[in-house]
C-alpha cells in the first residue's frame, strides 16, 4: 500500500510542463489570431470609409443642406453684414428692454412695500 501512494519521480513534473505547454500554445493561438485581425485592419477600415461615403444622409439632412446651400448663394457679402448688424440691433433693444423691465418691477416693490 505504501508503494500506491509513492509518488513517481518526474512525474509532477511533466505535469506541469504539460500545463505549461498547453499554455503557451493557447497564448499563441490567441496572439496569432489578434495578429490576422490586425492585418485584415487596414481593409476593414477602407471598406468602412467607402461605406460612408456612399451612403447617404437622412433626407431631414439633405433637405437642410439644400436649403443652407441655396440661402448662402442667394445672399451677398454686404447683406449677410447686414443681417448680422440687425441681429445685434435686435440684442441691445431686448437688453434694454429686460433691464428697463427689472428697474420698473424693482421701482413698483419698493413703493408697494416701503
Amino acid at each position: 500500500m505504501a508503494k500506491r501512494n509513492q509518488r513517481i519521480p518526474g512525474q509532477g513534473d511533466l505535469f506541469e510542463e504539460d500545463r505549461e505547454l498547453t499554455a503557451l500554445r493557447e497564448t499563441a493561438r490567441r496572439l496569432d489570431e489578434e495578429h490576422q485581425q490586425i492585418i485584415k485592419l487596414p481593409a476593414k477600415l477602407e471598406r468602412e470609409k467607402r461605406e460612408r461615403e456612399t451612403t447617404m444622409p437622412p433626407l431631414a439632412e439633405i433637405k437642410d443642406r439644400y436649403e443652407i446651400n441655396r440661402f448662402e448663394q442667394s445672399l451677398s457679402r454686404g447683406q449677410i453684414e447686414n443681417v448680422l448688424r440687425t441681429q445685434r440691433h435686435s440684442f441691445l433693444l431686448m437688453v434694454l428692454l429686460v433691464t428697463a423691465t427689472a428697474l420698473m418691477l424693482g421701482w413698483a416693490y419698493r413703493i408697494m412695500f416701503p
